[in-house]
């Protein structure tokens, strides 16, 4: 059994002299609206929202994924954040035009951008 029937985790990565990382681009505003959202809809006791480290989709942010369906959403600003909330949340349907649909280009992102990290801590 699940103990929450969805968990948002967003990114709030930060990384120094980085205007492309998550938290340049206002994902812990991101996070506290939907922090206020699910408080609002009283949804707290179906809902979890936690604060992230990378998700691999760095460039695209702020960025999110909700699990336990994996739905991967880039670029979601304050204002996206009730219609994420009521549509897929509270309706169980996807924003498509904030969601990753072609999974093997969220892969192939993932990759590139562990492969660039991965360059930076070898340097």
């Amino acid at each position: 059994m699940l103990a929450f029937r969805h968990h948002v985790f967003v990114c709030t990565n930060r990384r120094p002299d980085d205007n492309d990382c998550c938290a340049a681009k206002g994902s812990e505003q991101v996070l506290e609206k939907f922090r206020a959202e699910v408080r609002s809809r009283n949804l707290q006791g179906e809902v979890q929202v936690t604060p992230c480290g990378s998700i691999g989709t760095c460039g695209h942010g702020p960025n999110l994924v909700i699990y336990p369906d994996g739905t991967w959403y880039s670029r979601v600003s304050v204002n996206d954040v009730a219609e994420i909330v009521e549509q897929h949340l509270i309706g169980g349907k996807l924003v498509e035009r904030l969601a990753w649909l072609d999974r093997d280009l969220l892969r192939q992102t993932i990759a590139e951008h562990r492969a660039k990290a991965q360059g930076r801590k070898g340097a």
